[in-house]
C-alpha cells in the first residue's frame, strides 16, 4: 500500500482563528505543482482510494488544487490530522480504514506541521522524521502486516 503524506501549501501568516487561514497565491501554485508531480508519479492507472484531509481551510484548499490533477475516489475530512492531532491515533485509524474500506491501495493525508513530521516518524520502520516544506509530499511504501513502511519518494516544491 502507498501512504502519501502531504503538508498544505503556503498559507496566510496570521489570523485570529488558525483554522481559517487560507492559501496564498503561491500556496495554490505549490499545491497544483504537487498535484501534477503526484499524477506523474502514480500514473493514470493508480488512483488515490481515500484522501484524509484536515478540516482547516488551508488543507481543504490544498486538497482542492491537488485533486484537479489526480484521481481521488473518496475524500474524508479527518479531525485526527489537524496540527494538534495524535499521530498514533491517526495511524490506528488508517489501519482500521484499510481493513474496513475494501483494502485501499493508496491513501493520501493532507495535513500540517508539526503533525506530518510526527506522523511520518510514526509510520516508518526506522522512526526517522523530517521537516516538511509547504506542499512537500512523502510517499511511504507501507506494509500493513508490519504496521510500518519505508520512504519510497519525496517531493519538495521549488
Amino acid at each position: 500500500m502507498k501512504l502519501i503524506i502531504m503538508r498544505h501549501g503556503e498559507a496566510e501568516r496570521f489570523r485570529e482563528q488558525d483554522n481559517t487561514r487560507s492559501l496564498t497565491s503561491l500556496g495554490e501554485k505549490q499545491a497544483i505543482t504537487a498535484g501534477k508531480w503526484l499524477y506523474d508519479y502514480l500514473g493514470a492507472d493508480l488512483p488515490i482510494d481515500i484522501a484524509l484531509v484536515s478540516s482547516y481551510v488551508r488543507a481543504q484548499q490544498t486538497y482542492e488544487q491537488l485533486s484537479e490533477h489526480v484521481v481521488v475516489i473518496k475524500k474524508q475530512i479527518c479531525e485526527d490530522v489537524i496540527p494538534e492531532g495524535d499521530p498514533k491515533v491517526a495511524h490506528d485509524f488508517i489501519k482500521v480504514l484499510y481493513e474496513t474500506a475494501s483494502q485501499p491501495h493508496v491513501i493520501l493525508v493532507v495535513s500540517h506541521m508539526p503533525f506530518v513530521s510526527y506522523f511520518l516518524e510514526e509510520v516508518l520502520f526506522d522512526k526517522k522524521s523530517m521537516l516538511f516544506d509547504t506542499s512537500s509530499v512523502v510517499i511511504v511504501d507501507y506494509d500493513l502486516a508490519a504496521g510500518a513502511g519505508t520512504i519510497e519518494s519525496i517531493y519538495h516544491p521549488v
